[in-house]
């Protein structure tokens, strides 16, 4: 499998995963999430945030960030505030205290923006992607802070916005996919024996 099949299917994660975050936002207006200890809503996050993988993977396969280095890193950094994220919602599930987990919730946080900042950022210098395509990084890292922002004013809007932000990762899955397409469709109208510099 190419780079362009894998970041197809990092896109397609990415898609699947931003809808179920967007779903997850929508299920907390009949639902208060903060009201209730179903357990379901954990693993609607939890798969959202492998979305999140998704995403963040996708770009860096399609490696169209530069430096390159710092792509690596914020990707890096991402998907390790996904995977602690994704443990806390698997704890939150077999041994409910929200309290307890609130410190790693925080360092998941911290790390998905820190990680999306460092590969918009890249991404914003590779200069690969035109338009609002090149800002969806950014835009994914910057909308963090307002969910993050608004949780302890109003826990029921918290949640709602949290399922809002799917809207940004659902752009990053399109960006990817589309241009891994345009990409792979470029190098197979190449002249055999050309040498293509991304």
């Amino acid at each position: 499998m190419n780079r362009f099949k894998y970041a197809q299917l990092a896109s397609l994660i990415c898609l699947m995963g931003s809808a179920l975050q967007i779903l997850y936002g929508l299920l907390a207006i009949p639902f208060p999430y903060a009201q209730s200890n179903a357990t379901w809503p954990e693993v609607l996050w939890a798969l959202a945030n492998v979305g999140m993988i998704g995403g963040s993977l996708g770009l860096l396969v399609l490696d169209i960030a530069r430096p390159r280095w710092l792509a690596v890193i914020g990707a890096t950094l991402t998907i390790l505030g996904n995977l602690i994220r994704i443990v806390v919602s698997a704890l939150l599930i077999l041994f409910p205290s929200q309290t307890a987990y609130i410190p790693y919730i925080l360092m998941s946080i911290f790390l998905i923006i820190l990680g999306m900042s460092g590969l918009g950022i890249a991404t914003l210098l590779g200069k690969q992607l035109s338009g609002w395509q090149a800002w969806t990084p950014l835009l994914a890292a910057g909308f963090t802070l307002i969910p993050a922002a608004i949780y302890s004013i109003n826990q029921y809007i918290h949640f709602i916005l949290l399922g809002l932000w799917g809207v940004p990762w659902l752009l990053i899955g399109y960006v990817v996919f589309t241009n891994s397409a345009k990409q792979q469709h470029a190098q197979h109208n190449v002249a055999p024996g050309t040498t293509i510099y991304p």
